[in-house]
């Protein structure tokens, strides 16, 4: 049986400062036996301060201050944001609406109808079929890819309009469709180490979503070199990375290099994202 006694206050203090004991310990009535382990065991594990914690709990300021990544709410929230920072609203070359270069075809938030081919999957066809619907309730009937009585869809979906009551679920769909394109160009050109390290960005996530719209060739070279880049040098910061993206954008001739970037840079993108 162990056998218990009771510490006077001058033996507390001796044994206190031999031992340095929790002042709780001392002041109930000891097991002999708890309280020759305690002993034994005291100094065995030091006690880190805050100055000297291990590598793998240290943060570099530098870094994302979104705490808790999730890769698909990520991909959602800055395509979403891409759509709208970015990106236009309608254009259609039926409307007379200015010119914006190139051969483009009719173009929502930065999808081309035509010339991208949307309508090859159902959530292309929805998006498109929203906006038909919108024509043929306005008079407008077609031949083909040539629709004619445009005049009055006109008046309303002008240049750069956002699609009204239609607006979020066209922005929804558009994210959809542009989900399936960055997931098959991360399937063709990400490394297993490249996906671990964008899906853990949003800034990075930004620059590849914002890729796909860009193309598929632009999307392969921007992948290829960041995984060159990670080949030589595994341990690259979120920062590095996201400086070597910046550069890449940077020797190319597409338009919103400088505000990209700055989205990019953004340590709070997610949290700051309305």
């Amino acid at each position: 049986m162990n056998k218990r006694i009771v510490i006077s206050e001058s033996e507390k203090k001796d044994i206190r400062q031999l031992y340095k004991i929790d002042e709780s310990l001392l002041d109930t009535l000891i097991d002999i036996d708890s309280l020759k382990n305690k002993i034994e065991n005291l100094g065995k594990e030091p006690v880190k301060s805050d100055d000297t914690k291990s590598d793998d709990t240290k943060s570099d300021d530098t870094e994302t201050n979104n705490k808790t990544i999730n890769a698909s709410d990520t991909f959602d929230k800055v395509t979403d944001f891409v759509i709208k920072k970015f990106e236009g609203g309608y254009w259609n070359p039926y409307c007379n609406h200015k010119s914006i270069g190139g051969s483009s075809t009719e173009t929502m938030f930065g999808l081309d109808r035509y010339n991208g081919n949307i309508e090859r999957t159902d959530e292309g066809k929805k998006f498109f079929g929203i906006i038909d619907k919108e024509k043929k309730d306005r008079g407008a009937h077609r031949l083909g890819r040539k629709w004619f009585n445009m005049g009055e869809f006109c008046k309303k979906w002008t240049h750069g309009f956002k699609g009204g009551e239609k607006e979020n679920e066209l922005k929804n769909l558009a994210v959809q469709i542009m989900k399936k394109n960055y997931e098959r160009n991360v399937s063709n050109y990400f490394t297993p180490e490249l996906k671990k390290r964008v899906e853990n960005s949003p800034g990075l996530t930004l620059h590849f979503s914002y890729a796909t719209w860009n193309g598929p060739g632009f999307f392969k070279k921007f992948a290829k070199s960041l995984s060159d880049k990670l080949k030589s040098k595994p341990n690259m910061s979120e920062t590095e990375l996201i400086d070597s993206a910046i550069a890449d954008r940077g020797n190319t001739g597409l338009f919103g290099k400088d505000k990209v970037a700055l989205a990019m840079r953004d340590k709070n993108l997610i949290n700051n994202i309305a």
